[in-house]
């Protein structure tokens, strides 16, 4: 495939990942200061930790989703380091908030390698990476985990994603739409950002495959009621929508859709989760796929030691309305280069070409069934081909299948590939 043509569909994936974790939560402050009020545990570790680095949009428009990544970062750290560390070595985590913007961004990624001297940049949620790529690619620094809807882990192979990329967790929304027997996928996209226009073109041959009809409106956020797409989806026998606008929107609209008695299911995706959808009546019934496991299913030995270490090193959080599935982010980068440092059996003197080596010794890692079954091919980008699911129902939300993901087969893989790229 020519890069060319792959970059088709990049533009619309950034675009939704943007959508997808955007919310309409501001603040005038960024980061050229380190961030995070936890207080990291070393374990009673001695000697030099090992040094990892993480970018975050803490503050700025996505800082209703992803303010609090720093925090569950560092309980992270402080978990593995009151377990005994990593090979025996405390890890120490430098994390800098970039506010979403792009030069601060660059500046904090410098720092961190420049002058931290950290070895991989690790549970990134940076929505500026593209500030930065090309210059942590230039040292050969890597990227683990964060928010893995975002552009370069599709594109870049020094980008190590620790959950499903949006190529197939979009494939995988359109197939619970499928699954519970919708006949029409509409798709609520934003207008403030122009490239938005570009996600139907995305979705529309996915909803084609699977034998859907396929409708989509352009919403703003600002809009004083959306009466006019709901009605507009309603005419078009629209009975599930998957909304790609921010975090905030999506509730007004399904809110706007319910007072003109139009309730289609509500299909948003596992990676926008918000606790208050839970309880929330328009929801009730919805459907999602996800990246990564259910960041709120105990009963997964993966999700349970992520509660267990919120509640130890950053009490109150889970029982706040901070806590969205964005955050589950932070914490699956932090166990992907957990799994990498015991495979390449790292310690305070490794480079991060030892780091890598790690990451590519990894096979079907899914970190105790907190990511899909990850492989990271050297000189291209891993491309997950599994994805998790789940509903709402009872005001709670529920995994499908045992909190086991659905994956396609490589056949499915090369059709959706297809379907995005252009003769």
């Amino acid at each position: 495939m020519k890069k060319t043509r792959f970059l088709w569909w990049v533009a619309p994936m950034l675009a939704a990942a943007l959508a997808l974790t955007s919310c309409s939560a501001d603040s005038a402050n960024s980061g050229s200061e380190s961030i995070g009020p936890v207080k990291v545990s070393d374990g009673g570790l001695t000697g030099d930790p090992i040094l990892i680095g993480s970018i975050c949009s803490c503050t700025g428009p996505a800082a209703g989703s992803v303010g609090r990544a720093t925090d569950v970062l560092q309980a992270w750290a402080s978990s593995v380091n009151d377990r005994g560390g990593i090979n025996g070595h405390p890890v120490k985590v430098v994390s800098y908030d970039d506010g979403q913007n792009p030069t601060t961004a660059l500046a904090v990624a410098k720092k961190l390698v420049e002058q931290d001297k950290v070895v991989a940049i690790v549970g990134q949620t940076s929505l500026v990476t593209s500030s930065w790529q090309a210059y942590v690619d230039s040292k050969g620094i890597p990227v683990i985990g964060g928010q893995p809807v975002d552009a370069p882990f599709i594109t870049d192979p020094n980008f190590f994603a620790s959950g499903t990329t949006l190529p197939v967790l979009m494939l995988g929304e359109v197939a619970q739409a499928k699954r519970v027997g919708a006949k029409a996928l509409g798709v609520y996209y934003c207008a403030e950002i122009p490239v938005c226009e570009q996600l139907p073109k995305m979705l529309e041959p996915m909803a084609k495959q699977a034998g859907l009809g396929f409708a989509a409106e352009k919403v703003a956020i600002a809009a004083p009621n959306y009466i006019a797409p709901c009605l507009a989806f309603k005419e078009k026998g629209v009975d599930a929508v998957l909304p790609a606008v921010s975090v905030e929107a999506i509730s007004r609209i399904a809110a706007s859709c319910a007072q003109q008695g139009y309730k289609p299911i509500q299909a948003p995706t596992g990676v926008s989760l918000q606790k208050a959808w839970a309880t929330d009546p328009n929801f009730e019934g919805s459907i999602f796929a996800g990246s990564n496991a259910l960041y709120t299913d105990d009963s997964i030995p993966a999700i349970k030691n992520f509660s267990e270490a919120l509640d130890k090193y950053v009490p109150g959080l889970r029982d706040s309305a901070d806590l969205s599935a964005p955050l589950l982010w932070p914490w699956a980068g932090g166990q992907l280069f957990l799994a990498a440092a015991k495979a390449a059996d790292l310690t305070p003197s490794s480079t991060s070409a030892d780091v890598i080596k790690g990451l590519h010794a990894l096979r079907d890692e899914t970190l105790d069934g907190l990511a899909p079954p990850l492989t990271f091919p050297e000189g291209k980008p891993a491309f997950p081909l599994c994805y998790f699911t789940g509903n709402t129902k009872g005001g709670t939300y529920h995994s499908d299948n045992g909190g086991k993901p659905t994956c396609i087969d490589q056949d499915t893989a090369a059709a959706l590939m297809k379907a995005l790229t252009p003769a």
